[in-house]
């Protein structure tokens, strides 16, 4: 009985195959686009294979952008009976077939970039998008589109590293975190000094470098935030708050971590330093963090308004 089911669902998948590669050679239309999308296939199995690579480290970005993926891919399962209502005018699939041709011979030239290979991707993608729905798509499912290529795109970080620095005076975070580890080693009777993004104790002294100022965790709880708002249709006052509060959250919890790196270096020797500030300590502060963050956003969502006095 099984080797006949088996048989049955190895033809009808052979069936299935043959017939999806009959429709993407069938039409000059259909070639352009399967040209395009292998090109984006390639691209995406790598970068998804390395966020799920990612994620079962524990890494919270690569879990977050799958999840910004996912959910981009969700809404648009959801409106799919729109999608359907959908067609292409004609300079909309000639501008789309440009897009993807174009993104295609670019390809080649930039394998060896990830972030090239990602907007040539993001650009082959839209005009896919372009040449079978239309430009009504963009503006239909705009959020979808943003959220999609969102994910997509490889690590963020050193986009908003730059636009923090750009607009923030020179390690400003950086102070604030070394000022809060210092006033809490001084609240719990240590004796410590503390200026600019240095905390000296008497045993030895640490400096709050980029990597440890809270601004990558504050990101990726932006970014938790803003997803948890759409999935559960919150309004944008309640996304804004609970954004808001993920990072600031993110920056608290970040001051104990800075405390224990201090006194590791000060008096626990390298091992005890390298634990906190490594992976495993990371993951520590990330799922206090987290735990801590869902509690507060499940009271947000779950809130009842207050009804009006009479």
């Amino acid at each position: 009985m099984c080797q006949v089911v088996s048989r049955m669902n190895r033809k009808q998948t052979k069936q299935l195959a043959t017939r999806l590669l009959h429709e993407s050679i069938k039409t000059t239309h259909s070639r352009i686009l399967t040209a395009g999308l292998l090109f984006v296939f390639a691209y995406l199995a790598v970068r998804l294979f390395k966020l799920l690579i990612f994620s079962l480290r524990g890494f919270s970005s690569g879990i977050l952008a799958l999840g910004v993926i996912s959910l981009g891919l969700w809404f648009l399962w959801k409106d799919r009976r729109q999608l359907e209502k959908l067609q292409a005018g004609d300079e909309d699939r000639l501008l789309g077939y440009v897009l993807i041709l174009g993104g295609a011979v670019l390809f080649p030239f930039c394998v060896t970039s990830e972030w090239s290979l990602a907007l040539v991707c993001s650009v082959i993608l839209t005009g896919v998008a372009c040449s079978v729905w239309g430009a009504a798509f963009f503006q239909k499912h705009l959020l979808s589109t943003l959220l999609i290529l969102g994910g997509i795109l490889p690590n963020k970080s050193p986009i908003a590293k730059a636009l923090w620095q750009a607009f923030t005076p020179p390690n400003s975070l950086e102070r604030l975190m070394a000022w809060g580890g210092g006033w809490t080693l001084k609240a719990i009777g240590q004796q410590v000094k503390f200026a600019n993004d240095i905390i000296s104790l008497p045993g030895g002294s640490v400096r709050v470098d980029w990597g440890c100022n809270g601004f990558d965790m504050a990101l990726n709880i932006a970014v938790a935030g803003l997803m948890i708002g759409l999935l559960f249709k919150q309004r944008r006052s309640h996304i804004t708050l609970m954004i808001a509060i993920g990072i600031f959250l993110a920056l608290v919890f970040n001051i104990p971590r800075i405390v224990l790196l201090a006194m590791s270096q000060a008096y626990w020797g390298k091992s005890a330093f390298e634990f906190w500030h490594g992976f495993w300590g990371g993951q520590i502060f990330s799922a206090l963090l987290f735990t801590t963050y869902y509690y507060v956003v499940m009271a947000i969502i779950n809130r009842k308004p207050l009804k009006p006095k009479t």
